[in-house]
């Protein structure tokens, strides 16, 4: 169901089939999510448990592509009969692959629109337990939107205020906060100016790097 979400999000047609290898090369999209965020999609190949010795090296630089993402979004057929096993595949090459624990992910139980009704009301009550998990149908869009706010609270970053102080000589660093974005508030002062910035630790830390420590007190 990847290509398929793929193709709904980005209007684009990358070959959406089911079976083995319909994916073999990460498909590269610009998005713009619903909240007006710009985000880059990745369709990854499937993960397959197993693989021959001989296509471990091929596919490892193909999925390797997950580690560099902010997101991993894990798309199950959750439909199938063995989707539990399927998952613990995943989340083992994922371990093997070296994905950082503190990458968020999302579980996508695609795939809703092939469920019986008691089979579906028994995986709604069982997403309703976690934040990290939406039923979908990437063929008829069910339960798409709500995950798309999901993908864009989680890629939003927290951001904290903070008061600098810069002196009249340093208006790099001034106008470096003012092409970034980062001000709420400026008064001059008699040695330079006062400043309220919204930041990310990025950004932040950005900031230090080029222009050395100015923070003096922050929240």
């Amino acid at each position: 169901g990847k290509s398929t979400l793929f193709n709904y999000m980005t209007g684009a047609k990358v070959l959406a089939k089911d079976m083995l290898f319909a994916t073999l090369d990460p498909t590269m999209r610009a998005v713009k999510l619903p909240s007006g965020m710009d985000v880059i999609l990745s369709d990854t190949v499937g993960f397959i448990s197993d693989l021959p010795t001989e296509l471990v090296a091929s596919f490892r630089a193909t999925l390797e592509e997950v580690t560099a993402a902010q997101l991993v979004v894990h798309v199950r057929d959750i439909a199938h009969p063995e989707t539990a096993e399927q998952a613990q595949d995943v989340n083992t090459i994922l371990e093997t692959l070296g994905l950082d624990h503190d990458v968020p992910r999302i579980e996508m139980w695609n795939k809703s629109d092939i469920l019986d009704p008691s089979a579906l009301e028994a995986l709604q009550n069982a997403a309703e337990r976690s934040d990290d998990v939406f039923i979908t149908s990437a063929l008829t869009g069910a339960g798409v939107p709500e995950f798309l706010d999901a993908v864009s609270r989680r890629l939003t970053p927290d951001k904290t205020q903070s008061e600098l102080v810069l002196g009249f000589d340093e208006g790099r660093a001034r106008a470096w906060l003012f092409e970034q974005g980062l001000v709420r508030d400026e008064q001059q002062t008699q040695e330079g100016f006062s400043l309220s910035v919204s930041w990310t630790a990025r950004q932040k830390k950005a900031f230090s790097d080029q222009f050395g420590p100015k923070l003096v007190s922050g929240s």
